[in-house]
C-alpha cells in the first residue's frame, strides 16, 4: 500500500510539473517536432543536398519567405508564439486636499510628571560622569 502511494504521488508530482513546465513556458514549442521533421524530410526529398543547417537557415535565420508552403512554415517549433495579455485596470483616484481647520476635542496637560522626573534624571549626574581614578 505504501509503495502505491509514493508511486501515485510521484506520478502526480510529474504530471503537476509537466503540465506547469508545458503552460507556463514556451517548451510547447517542443510538441511540435515531429512537423519540423517531416517538414524536414519534405525539403530533403525536394533538395537532395540540403543539410540540416541549410534547413535552419532557411527556415529561422534567413529573410521570411512567403511561398507556397508559408502556412507549413509557420507551424514550425518556435516560429510563432502564444501571446497572451493580462487585461488590468489601474484606476487612480484623484488626490483628496482636506483643508478642515478643527479644533481639538482636549487639551493637552500643561504638567507631565514625566518631564520632571527625566529631567531631575539627567540634571543630577548620577549615571553619567566621567570616569574617575581610583
Amino acid at each position: 500500500m505504501a509503495r502505491y502511494l509514493y508511486a501515485m504521488r510521484k506520478l502526480v508530482a510529474i504530471f503537476l510539473f509537466l503540465l506547469y513546465f508545458f503552460g507556463a513556458t514556451d517548451a510547447y514549442q517542443l510538441l511540435k517536432l515531429p512537423k519540423f521533421a517531416e517538414h524536414y524530410y519534405l525539403h530533403k526529398q525536394q533538395n537532395s543536398n540540403l543539410t540540416l543547417a541549410g534547413f535552419l537557415q532557411i527556415h529561422y535565420y534567413g529573410p521570411v519567405v512567403v511561398d507556397d508552403d508559408f502556412d507549413k512554415d509557420m507551424q514550425l517549433p518556435f516560429k510563432t508564439t502564444q501571446i497572451e495579455f493580462s487585461q488590468t485596470i489601474n484606476i487612480i483616484a484623484p488626490p483628496i486636499n482636506y483643508s478642515l481647520q478643527a479644533t481639538p476635542a482636549f487639551s493637552p496637560a500643561k504638567f507631565s510628571p514625566y518631564k520632571q522626573v527625566v529631567a531631575s534624571f539627567i540634571t543630577e549626574g548620577a549615571v553619567f560622569q566621567p570616569p574617575r581614578l581610583l
